[in-house]
């Protein structure tokens, strides 16, 4: 399992989306947990300890005036996920925090790039569109310089033949399955 697919994995769960936004503002034990966010305290410690396993959390004991040691959980790694989805695109990325204390910087850094990425689609998209009009063009001339009185089943024939031509260009991964076939 990739980094991203472990985190959303992690943080798909509301219970444990609640305790990590509430030890993100300050340390914390389950039970301490368990009735601050009104959930059981076995549900914590289940969650604490899943997400102590995948390196969200980590713990250290401390003692305490009222009775025995307790453990105490706290998040063990920062991040931010992003999910970019528009027209054909769809990327996922990572961006964690090593103690550099710029989160600004890496975020501005990630979407000089994401801009990047965006500026390179939009000429890829008027370079199909100019692709489009050039064959759009052909495809026209060819059927305006065939003869007036052509037979209509050689017209249609030709036509036909432009028209697979114009199937094979917009699913080249079929042509490559027949090919391979």
């Amino acid at each position: 399992m990739d980094e991203i697919d472990q985190l959303l994995t992690m943080i798909e769960n509301r219970t444990r989306r609640k305790i990590l936004k509430t030890l993100m503002t300050a340390p914390s034990y389950p039970l301490q947990l368990s009735k601050e966010l009104g959930i059981s305290q076995q549900a914590v410690m289940k969650n604490l300890a899943l997400m102590e396993r995948n390196g969200l959390v980590s713990s250290y004991r401390e003692s305490s005036s009222m009775g025995p040691e307790r453990i105490v959980y706290v998040p063990n790694r920062e991040f931010t996920l992003v999910v970019d989805m528009h027209g054909s695109m769809f990327s996922t990325k990572v961006l964690t925090y090593k103690g550099t204390g710029n989160v600004h910087e890496e975020i501005d850094d990630a979407m000089e790039r994401i801009a990047e990425i965006d500026r390179g689609l939009a000429r890829l998209e008027e370079e199909k569109r100019k692709l489009e009009k050039m064959r759009e063009k052909l495809v026209s001339d060819v059927l305006d310089s065939l003869p007036k009185d052509m037979e209509t089943h050689e017209r249609k024939a030709i036509e036909e033949k432009i028209s697979n031509t114009t199937e094979r260009a917009e699913s080249p991964e079929e042509e490559k399955i027949t090919m391979e076939v």
